[in-house]
């Protein structure tokens, strides 16, 4: 079961950063729990720091596909601040292959402490 969501957000896929010789494609796999964890890259947060996403069925994303992921921030306390729906990032492996935008904050996806 994944965790409570800290925000909901869309991505979309571009594959913009990345050169020739990656593959272009973007998987959520059934045998993964419908998870990935990657760098992200947000505004108003320095750096790269891991997000990781759910997604409620298996697919093979490419080139302009979008999709809604639930999300949760690795380091809350860096993020607590900022995510706020509106908020854009990018998902970067090499490079940026994705950009996202904040549709909406759960504020119980949040620890107590942050």
């Amino acid at each position: 079961m994944p965790p409570a969501p800290q925000f909901t957000a869309e991505l979309t896929f571009h594959f913009a950063g990345q050169g020739p010789e990656r593959r272009h494609c973007f998987v959520f796999d059934d045998g993964l729990g419908l998870h990935r964890r990657v760098p992200m890259r947000m505004d108003g947060v320095d750096g790269l720091h891991t997000v990781g996403m759910w997604v409620d069925k298996a697919h093979t994303f490419v080139a302009g596909d979008a999709v809604l992921v639930r999300c949760v921030v690795i380091s809350p306390d860096l993020f607590h601040d900022v995510v706020q729906p509106g908020v854009q990032f990018a998902l970067w492996d090499g490079g940026d292959f994705a950009s996202g935008i904040v549709l909406e904050r759960h504020e119980a996806g949040w620890p107590s402490t942050a």
